[in-house]
């Protein structure tokens, strides 16, 4: 039977496997509150702030959202230090993905993504037609070395996620800067800084920074971690003129709903929460690593809301014992690291239950 046919290119592309949810568990096993340590989410809820602005916002439901983002980015522009003609907002950090790749791939070029890394830069550039080249990794950090071996004149885009998931390592500010250098200046480079808020690392420097010296240097941010507002979808795209303008083009006319333009101005506003949410991840990753340490597991210090801990032989049946126990965590076979679980920092009962359960398992 004849039919349409979708691009021959899209048969290629791996579906996202996001992390288990709340419901699947409680369905399966019959627990009624589960404990959620998959996703990176933020522990203490939304922002407050955030909260407020979309309850007064709700009576305006019926009205289209402003296409602009007026306020949202000129929030963002205070909240990043730039300037709001260098802000585009979207419909979370993944629609400025698609949008990068959108505006900048053609069939047939190539695009350079850290072997292990956040699975939607495949993705996006796999739906472009991109070829998709992937980068080594130097003791769960990206290797600058290689990126730069493998880039050629074919390169559309190198993505690196900094800090990077699900390794949670960070490029300091001299590879960051060595990249860019040997880098031609046609080859976008976006840095993704999904997590930078969570940074300690004293050499991180974000690439927002960069961006008036180095026109090929985009930057793709969130709210879904350290503000809270996963749910609601709030990204954005920090980079020269030019590169807003081109996503601008392309861009649909309302991609940010009303409820998200003015909870997301409200929380980059809201500097409390931030503090209490940066004190609550880094306390819970210092007493991971504590607990780990005191069980003989080995992790890899994180500058992000989540750890790695090496659980070794017996992986997943230990993902599954803490499934059946109320702990969902992520299981790392989807990125080749069957030895491990990557565990999002909870609140400070949360990370206490998991570790009984994880010393009960074990």
């Amino acid at each position: 039977m004849r039919q349409p046919r979708p691009a021959p290119w899209t048969e290629k592309i791996p579906a996202y496997v996001p992390g288990t949810s709340k419901d699947t568990i409680a369905g399966r096993y019959g627990i009624k509150d589960p404990i959620k340590l998959a996703s990176n989410e933020n522990p203490l809820g939304p922002s407050p702030l955030a909260v407020q602005a979309m309850e007064s916002a709700m009576a305006g439901a019926h009205l289209y959202p402003d296409p602009d983002a007026v306020e949202l980015r000129a929030a963002a522009a205070e909240f990043f230090g730039c300037r709001s003609e260098e802000v585009l907002a979207g419909n979370g950090s993944d629609e400025i993905i698609d949008l990068l790749c959108r505006a900048y791939l053609t069939p047939g070029r190539e695009v350079i993504v850290p072997g292990l890394t956040f699975s939607y830069y495949r993705i996006a550039s796999l739906v472009c037609g991109a070829q998709v080249v992937a980068s080594g990794m130097r003791d769960f950090h990206i290797d600058v070395d290689d990126i730069l071996h493998k880039s050629s004149e074919k390169t559309g885009i190198v993505f690196l996620a900094n800090p990077n998931n699900p390794t949670g390592t960070c490029l300091p500010e001299g590879e960051i800067r060595r990249l860019l250098d040997g880098l031609p200046p046609e080859t976008l480079v976006v840095l993704d800084e999904a997590y930078a808020a969570f940074v300690r690392q004293s050499d991180f420097l974000s690439a927002v920074e960069l961006i008036d010296s180095h026109p090929n240097v985009a930057t793709v941010h969130t709210l879904s971690k350290s503000h809270g507002l996963a749910g609601l979808r709030v990204g954005f795209c920090v980079a020269g003129e030019p590169v807003i303008s081109a996503l601008a083009r392309i861009k649909p006319p309302f991609n940010v709903n009303i409820l998200a333009l003015k909870a997301g101005a409200a929380a980059l506003r809201d500097a409390d929460f931030l503090n209490k949410t940066l004190e609550t991840t880094w306390q819970g990753l210092d007493y991971l690593y504590a607990e780990a340490q005191k069980l003989g597991l080995a992790f890899v210090p994180s500058q992000t809301n989540f750890v790695l801990i090496r659980i070794g032989d017996g992986c997943s049946r230990v993902y599954e014992e803490l499934l059946k126990r109320g702990i969902i965590t992520r299981a790392m076979t989807g990125f080749g690291l069957d030895d491990y679980l990557r565990v999002s920092i909870g609140l400070p009962r949360e990370n206490e239950a998991f570790v009984r359960a994880l010393r009960e398992v074990l």
